[in-house]
């Protein structure tokens, strides 16, 4: 019997003892987590007279928290403002820049007529409410005198240009003004006289630059463009050279001046599909 008490009071030693080591365990583990990774958090444990070195440590880590807490406040307030100033500005830009008449402002568009060049194409762009920007590409076919004298020789002209438009009023069908640079080129074949009484076979081929102004009526509805322009071509420039030394020639020159001066006015009637 006395055994059985032995035993019976050495179970109960050791089962306090575990009780005991489980409680400092979980003291311990409960003080981790109570430990705030806020530095004003772990300030606010000290006494506000505590003058010792982990609470002026914990002091100056609260203020630099803070601080940068502050920072990252203002940063975010001025980048929210930088978006808002560009969203406003954006949407002011819309409004005062693009046309109403005009929802699709690029366009692509073909022409017909009469002057320098006789039909062709043209891209468009409408950057703002009365302005419109464009490039142009035009031919004209022509024939001149082949080797033989006859009227049979290609001498079309090929014209690259650009240019823009400005309208009147931000409406659907509006008066323009138009202004334009162009570059000019094609063969040139003539019988020239020569000083011994006969006749001399020039072939060759003639550029030229001329400047451009105008006016006309357009019609921009939806995705469609209309507009009906007469221009005068001022050439500012001509050259003339043969084929078979690449000198210039004064007599295909003179043939390729009279023949733009003759076709300096013109009317094109141009539509086109816009996007």
């Amino acid at each position: 019997m006395k055994r059985w008490r032995n035993l019976a009071a050495a179970a109960a030693v050791l089962v306090a003892g575990a009780l005991s080591l489980q409680a400092r365990h979980a003291h311990a583990y409960t003080f981790l987590e109570e430990v705030s990774d806020d530095p004003c958090e772990r300030m606010r444990a000290f006494d506000p007279q505590d003058s010792s070195a982990a609470a002026q440590h914990a002091r100056r880590a609260c203020r630099l928290a803070t601080f940068e807490r502050r920072l990252a406040e203002e940063r975010r307030e001025a980048v929210a403002s930088q978006q808002t100033a560009r969203s406003e500005w954006v949407q002011k830009w819309l409004e005062t820049a693009q046309p109403a008449r005009v929802s699709h402002p690029i366009a692509i568009e073909a022409f017909f007529g009469n002057g320098i060049v006789n039909y062709g194409g043209a891209l468009s762009w409408t950057v703002h409410t009365y302005v419109e920007v464009n490039a142009r590409f035009g031919r004209r076919e022509m024939t001149c005198t082949d080797a033989n004298g006859g009227m049979t020789a290609d001498c079309t002209r090929t014209t690259w240009g650009a240019g823009a438009r400005g309208f009147l009023f931000d409406k659907d069908f509006s008066p323009f003004v138009a202004v334009g640079f162009s570059t000019t080129n094609a063969p040139l074949k003539i019988v020239h006289p020569n000083m011994n009484g006969g006749a001399d076979y020039l072939d060759g081929k003639g550029n030229a630059n001329s400047v451009s102004g105008g006016g006309g009526v357009q019609l921009a509805t939806s995705y469609v463009r209309f507009s009906l322009e007469y221009l005068y071509e001022y050439v500012f420039y001509t050259g003339a050279i043969l084929n078979t030394d690449s000198s210039f020639s004064e007599a295909l020159n003179s043939i390729w001046v009279e023949s733009l001066k003759t076709d300096r006015h013109g009317v094109r009637f141009q539509v086109g599909f816009a996007f």
